[in-house]
């Protein structure tokens, strides 16, 4: 169903906590799941069966393919992708303009644009905007 007034479409089979905040523009696809206090900024995609845990945090642009898990109190920040079927565990904080790959796990916090991929950043861009490769 889409909010003509905001232009967000939310796929009828998606459960949505009446405390989530959900931005303009964004779709959440079918199965999703968005915990209490969950904050999704404007312009998102949330894929087929994402399952956003309380307290997280998705700002402006972000892409989140099909079967993504976030953990409680996670933060993406904008225009990320992250993968088909990638896990984001508790607390962890993601760059903005990051992309991770399909199916990877994180566990702690990436700080730099990074391209995660095979459990190992292969990219990494620093608020310098120097390009370096992970040692």
């Amino acid at each position: 169903m889409q909010n003509k007034k905001t232009g967000t479409t939310i796929h009828n089979s998606a459960v949505i906590s009446e405390k989530a905040n959900i931005g303009k523009n964004t779709t959440i696809g079918a199965g999703a799941v968005i915990g209490e206090d969950v904050v999704i900024g404007e312009s998102c995609d949330i894929g087929t069966g994402v399952i956003i845990e309380a307290k997280s945090m998705i700002e402006n642009g972000c892409i989140l393919e099909p079967g993504v898990i976030l953990g409680k109190r996670a933060r993406v920040g904008g225009n990320t992708k992250i993968g088909m079927g990638a896990r984001i565990t508790h607390d962890v904080t993601i760059a903005p303009n990051s992309v991770i790959k399909i199916g990877e796990i994180v566990l702690k916090d990436m700080v730099y644009k990074m391209v995660f991929k095979r459990g190992a950043w292969i990219y990494r861009e620093d608020s310098l905007n120097h390009k370096n490769e992970k040692d």
